[in-house]
């Protein structure tokens, strides 16, 4: 998997970043869709945005760590990401519960759908031992699995800087600076050295370097004003989101 640099002075491999869109549209369930109109709906216009943002950019990665764990006994992971996200987000106090754990919220969302999937398996055995059947058959859930949360942790970070490109490139077109962005993407998420675009798009190296380099100031603002939003040091979770990026 390819990578793309934050800091302008670590270099992009040659395999491409494959970013996820983040529009609502991207995603087809009509169960989603009415979860997200669920969460900008009867909430703060604020709240309502955030709730929204949270579940665009989780949505995946919860499913990568449902599909990766033990979860995946309990339901098919994407039903039982957008059952938790019906309980979860259109609950008054969402927001509240969580700024009230002092988790990051990838944590504090990862733990909230075990136990949602934890309550699921209660449901199940009750069933089955009101039908007489053996409980043992009942799926367990295991407390840690280290390989799904490594996978959502990474996904985590690749929504996140999805959804910065996405921010990032729209400010840029808006402007009329196409180029600028053009060269980033070819350059920092496709992996093509400045080599190879010198003919492709007719620019200098250090002309392409320097737009490189001021797309990427903005997209690392751009990480952290989102980051502001998951808890913890925001610095910190930016080198985080480098590291797993470009693992």
């Amino acid at each position: 998997m390819g990578r793309v640099s934050l800091n302008p002075d670590l270099r992009p491999r040659r395999q491409p970043l494959e970013l996820a869109p983040t529009r609502a549209d991207s995603f087809p369930t009509t169960r989603l869709t009415t979860v997200l109109e669920m969460a900008r709906n009867g909430v703060p216009q604020a709240d309502g945005e955030l709730r929204a943002r949270i579940m665009l950019r989780y949505a995946k990665p919860l499913e990568i760590y449902a599909s990766g764990s033990s979860l995946r006994q309990i339901a098919e992971p994407s039903d039982l990401v957008h059952g938790f996200f019906v309980q979860g987000l259109a609950r008054p106090d969402f927001l509240q519960r969580y700024q009230s754990s002092g988790m990051r919220l990838r944590r504090w969302l990862m733990n909230g759908l075990l136990f949602h999937a934890r309550g699921i398996a209660r449901d199940s055995i009750r069933q089955r031992r009101h039908e007489g059947a053996p409980l043992e058959s009942a799926a367990h859930i295991a407390d840690h699995d280290q390989t799904a949360e490594d996978a959502y942790n990474r996904a985590w970070a690749l929504a996140l800087l999805s959804e910065a490109c996405a921010s990032i490139e729209g400010a840029l077109l808006a402007e009329g600076r196409d180029r600028a962005w053009m060269v980033f993407r070819r350059h920092a998420l496709d992996g093509a050295s400045y080599r190879d675009l010198e003919s492709e798009l007719g620019l200098g190296r250090q002309q392409m370097a320097d737009l490189v380099r001021s797309v990427t100031k903005r997209l690392r603002v751009r990480v952290l004003e989102l980051l502001q939003h998951e808890g913890g040091d925001a610095s910190d979770d930016l080198l985080e989101v480098i590291r797993l990026v470009t693992e």
